[in-house]
């Protein structure tokens, strides 16, 4: 079992030095959106604590329900550029989250990418440093039932992580890891724990990954038949898309230039240098959580 006090102990100093998390009080909605395991829209109570944020977009900044991203897990895709990655573990996480924040009575439309009417409105909070490249709040999500103030702002060590959403469903074996360049060090290591405990006990889709070897025949292959990183799973939709030949897969994740920091090395590479192609077999290199994303 992994702890996450463990994680967030800090000295008076550390904490001095540490980034501060914005705890923002708010409601979460999904009627007329379409969510899936790891965003969804917030409406916060007081709107002026937005303030603390640098958004790009002003139009975004006045918007009174942001679209949040999950800070260090990504679900399966349920709807991605007209594809999806196999339905089951991609809803289970939606509905799992959905079940976390007590949203009821969800309706869906028939190809289970968009929510007709639910029982949503249900109040919770986010914690949050910084919005990403697309202006939303990467964000740690906890239920109405914790000990947070609403304007907060407050270190790591601060945040009851054992309530934390994305925690529980990173436990549940329902997400990756996919962390960022501007993720907290105690983060990194608490996901990673998480991770690993989950894929030696092939917790959830841990029993299903075929992330570091699989033969991909066509786009059945990673929308339908196996389970993969989200990220890369993006990428080789993309590539089905703009390109006929399977040859230029190498060649077109190199041009994509997605740069990436290997956590066990500390070598900068692109995530195309991650990846040995033969044939119709792609073989990637390093674990989800030895991996750390630059943004775009």
């Amino acid at each position: 079992m992994v702890n996450p006090s463990r994680y967030i102990l800090a000295t008076d100093k550390e904490v001095k030095m540490s980034s501060l998390y914005k705890v923002i009080k708010g409601k979460f909605y999904v009627t007329g959106y379409s969510p899936d395991g790891d965003s969804i829209r917030f409406e916060a109570i007081t709107q002026s604590n937005w303030n603390f944020f640098s958004w790009k977009d002003g139009k975004n900044k006045k918007s009174k329900k942001k679209q949040l991203r999950f800070e260090a897990i990504d679900a399966l895709e349920t709807h991605y550029e007209e594809s999806h990655q196999p339905r089951v573990l991609g809803i289970a996480a939606l509905e799992v989250l959905l079940g976390l924040i007590e949203i009821q009575n969800v309706v869906y439309n028939l190809s289970l990418t968009r929510i007709y009417s639910a029982k949503d409105g249900t109040e919770g909070f986010i914690a949050s440093q910084t919005l990403d490249t697309y202006d939303r709040p990467v964000s740690l999500i906890f239920p109405k039932d914790v000990n947070l103030n609403d304007g907060d702002e407050i270190p790591l060590s601060k945040l009851p992580l054992n309530k934390c959403i994305n925690v529980k469903m990173a436990k549940m074996g329902l997400v990756y890891p996919t962390f960022y360049s501007t993720m907290e060090g105690g983060l990194l290591d608490l996901f990673t724990d998480i991770t690993k405990t989950c894929r030696k006990n092939k917790v959830g889709l841990w029993a299903l990954d075929k992330t570091s070897d699989f033969t991909l025949w066509n786009t059945s292959t990673i929308s339908d038949d196996i389970v993969i990183l989200p990220k890369l799973f993006r990428r080789l939709t993309t590539f089905f898309q703009e390109c006929s030949d399977f040859s230029q897969l190498a060649g077109y994740l190199k041009e994509k230039k997605d740069k990436v920091k290997i956590r066990s090395t500390g070598k900068k590479v692109n995530l195309s240098d991650l990846l040995t192609i033969n044939g119709r077999n792609i073989k990637f290199s390093h674990k989800p959580e030895d991996l750390i994303f630059e943004p775009k």
